[in-house]
């Protein structure tokens, strides 16, 4: 009985989509803890005059919803923080359900158009209104994701 060699090209004609998967998952990770990390060195830093007066009017401008009263410096500061944390659960679901169900990455699946989606939806954001490092870090998990869809069974 002779055992016959195949190619490793033959035996897996197509790329995995799992690892750009994957670094589109990081990419959200990094986008969350480096958003984190900025605005606790801001907090941390000694304010320059241009901050100063800024966080002095937003402190003076208020909005009160439902009962609750807040400065619109405490709106802005909370829903970013918010939002970095929610970027951080994304990046770690994604990393935890693809490791437990690959099959969720590797055919073309929802689970697969939904960081796309939401990955293109941030780019397109942080374009108009972000300075380049989180254009930079969008445009690498757009195009991680996309690629993993394009290496996906259909």
């Amino acid at each position: 009985m002779s055992a016959t060699v195949t190619p490793a090209l033959e035996r897996n004609p197509r790329p995995k989509p799992l690892r750009p998967f994957r670094a589109g998952a990081g990419g959200f990770l990094l986008l969350g803890t480096g958003h984190l990390a900025l605005a606790a060195a801001t907090a941390l830093g000694d304010p320059n005059p241009q901050q100063q007066a800024s966080s002095a009017a937003m402190r003076e401008s208020s909005m009160t919803l439902l009962g609750l009263e807040r400065s619109t410096l405490d709106i802005v500061q909370g829903m970013s923080l918010v939002m970095a944390l929610f970027v951080i659960a994304c990046g770690l679901l994604a990393l935890t359900a693809v490791r437990h169900a690959p099959a969720l990455v590797e055919r073309r699946t929802a689970f697969g158009w939904i960081p796309l989606v939401a990955s293109l939806v941030g780019l397109a954001i942080s374009v108009l209104l972000l300075p380049i490092p989180p254009i930079v870090v969008l445009t690498v998990t757009t195009c991680a994701f996309a690629l993993s869809l394009r290496r996906a069974t259909p």
